[in-house]
């Protein structure tokens, strides 16, 4: 499966994988198992409360503006996994993988402290 994230973002991944020794599938898991609690406020997307829109059931936009060059990350997660990552996205983001991981990865991992590489 691929999902987009920030360039710094996916430099900050390589970064942790490298010194944890874990793979992108463990350390996206490791994100989500530690944030699943707090992903409304991580997405910006409080849950639904299907808002009506006339006869119509309000759509967030499909369309997401980004402030940083988005770049493909791999990861492989098992079906039964794959599930579980389409529900939250699903419950917080739309349905966009992408949007969930890249909350659940910004929080979990440690930020470079400026002036260190990277």
């Amino acid at each position: 499966m691929v999902v987009y994230l920030a360039v710094s973002l996916r430099s900050r991944l390589r970064e942790h994988s490298a010194a944890a020794g874990r793979s992108h599938t463990q350390i996206v898991f490791d994100a989500l198992n530690d944030t699943h609690h707090r992903l409304a406020e991580l997405t910006g997307n409080p849950l639904p409360e299907h808002a009506q829109d006339g006869i119509f059931v309000a759509q967030r936009p499909a369309r997401r503006q980004h402030r940083e060059d988005q770049v493909q990350v791999s990861i492989r997660p098992n079906p039964e996994n794959l599930a579980v990552i389409d529900g939250l996205a699903c419950t917080h983001t739309a349905g966009n993988r992408s949007a969930l991981i890249a909350a659940a990865l910004d929080a979990y991992l440690p930020v470079p402290m400026k002036g260190s590489p990277g």
